[in-house]
């Protein structure tokens, strides 16, 4: 995900060729190749490493310091299409989770999804300060430390309580034939689990999981795939598809007790059936449904839908379709996974984070797919970006010339 060019700022046209050349920080740092392009003939003896810097030390004393400046400029920046490695050189296993950031350091929380190995699965945790390098930092749940067969590890959230100055793990719940019944709740085959840590990274301990609220509709596949909200209020809720996979399906706004380890009461019942990764966040004064397609066929792309609201009981807007630039049949062949908006002194833009399941569809590169949110007449908008950059420190974002005209 980071890309490294060393600028050499004097002439335009030097600089401008070092960026054309594409050359990379191990063929520029020595300076060689700006020597024998932009200032004087010299032997191939010469142009030993020693040798190159004498030159450039005669010179920089020769022109002055102030008219040369040279500048090491790490790119920070996304890049989709491609398998994204961690600070170990391993690949980044994190998928159906979420984004937060605590205090200034980013995290990233997800699934580590092994098919035909579901031993291996574990919910991973990763840490970054530009959004672009990651540093593995824990399993912070694996197996090992209960019977993770009680539960599906994607579509887990992780936010941060700071009356009980806890980091809470909510994730999707899938209730067993053998686990034993809820006295007072019909048995359902989905719930909501709940985890605690002291720490953002450190190892969350499962403390059970909860099922139908108060005021919910009865149903019989209670709370797939859900996501965790937390308002600017400090109240916090899950979104959850509900019978998402039948007709009368719909998606469940719930809130959460002031501890956030438990369900408190339904909040509202939006009819929307056969979808799937639902998430909530709040954006120019509203709040804002993002929903995608579901069942085998969401795995290899589906159509990311939203719906708005100015409270969340609603009444909520009709959903529609997301624009595409340009358009995608298989929506780029990721899924709908979690927004996260990045602040800075500049301003802040919308971080749009999608899955793409190539280890199970064997469709695309890589196993994340992140863009920036843009707007159409208030309308959301999704362009695609191969590359992109983004400055976390002033909130800001730009495409790469190459990709502008795409």
């Amino acid at each position: 995900m980071i890309e490294k060019r060393f600028y050499v700022i004097a002439a335009p046209q030097a600089k401008k060729e070092v960026d054309e050349a594409g050359m990379d920080i191990e063929s520029v740092a020595d300076f060689g190749w700006f020597y024998t392009r932009f200032m004087l003939p010299i032997s191939d003896m010469e142009t030993s490493i020693l040798r190159r810097r004498k030159i450039l030390l005669h010179f920089l004393l020769g022109i002055g310091l102030p008219s040369l400046l040279l500048g090491y400029l790490a790119f920070r920046g996304i890049q989709n299409d491609t398998v994204w490695k961690d600070d170990r050189g391993q690949e980044i296993m994190c998928q159906g989770g979420n984004l937060c950031k605590f205090g200034d350091t980013f995290y990233f929380y997800g699934w580590a999804d092994y098919p035909g190995d579901n031993r291996k699965d574990a919910i991973t945790c990763y840490s970054s300060t530009d959004l672009a390098s990651w540093k593995f930092k824990n399993h912070i749940y694996t197996r090992e430390m209960t019977n993770l067969t009680l539960i599906v590890p994607d579509r887990l959230h992780v936010i941060y309580n700071a009356a009980t100055k806890k980091y809470v793990m909510i994730g999707k719940h899938i209730l067993p034939v053998l686990d034993p019944d809820i006295p007072g709740q019909p048995r359902v085959t989905g719930g909501v689990s709940f985890f605690t840590s002291d720490t953002p990274a450190g190892t969350f301990t499962y403390l059970g999981h909860e099922m139908l609220p108060a005021g919910a509709s009865p149903g019989t596949d209670y709370h797939r795939d859900l996501a965790a909200f937390q308002d600017t209020d400090g109240n916090a809720y899950v979104v959850s598809a509900h019978d998402q996979h039948k007709p009368h399906g719909n998606l469940m706004i719930t809130r959460l007790t002031d501890d956030y380890l438990k369900v408190d009461q339904a909040v509202c019942e939006i009819p929307y059936p056969h979808h799937e990764a639902p998430y909530i966040t709040k954006m120019k004064g509203l709040y804002w449904l993002f929903v995608s397609g579901q069942g085998a066929g969401a795995w290899g792309g589906s159509p990311t839908y939203y719906a708005t609201a100015a409270n969340l009981a609603g009444p909520w807007s009709s959903f529609k379709a997301v624009t595409l630039s340009p358009a995608s049949k298989k929506h780029f062949d990721c899924q709908n996974d979690f927004l996260f908006e990045v602040k800075g002194s500049a301003g802040s833009f919308v971080l749009w984070g999608a899955d793409r399941w190539s280890q199970r569809t064997k469709i695309g590169v890589g196993k994340n797919v992140w863009l920036p949110l843009q707007w159409n007449n208030d309308e959301p908008l999704l362009k695609w970006y191969p590359t992109w950059n983004l400055d976390v420190a002033a909130g800001t974002w730009t495409a790469n010339q190459k990709d502008m005209g795409n």
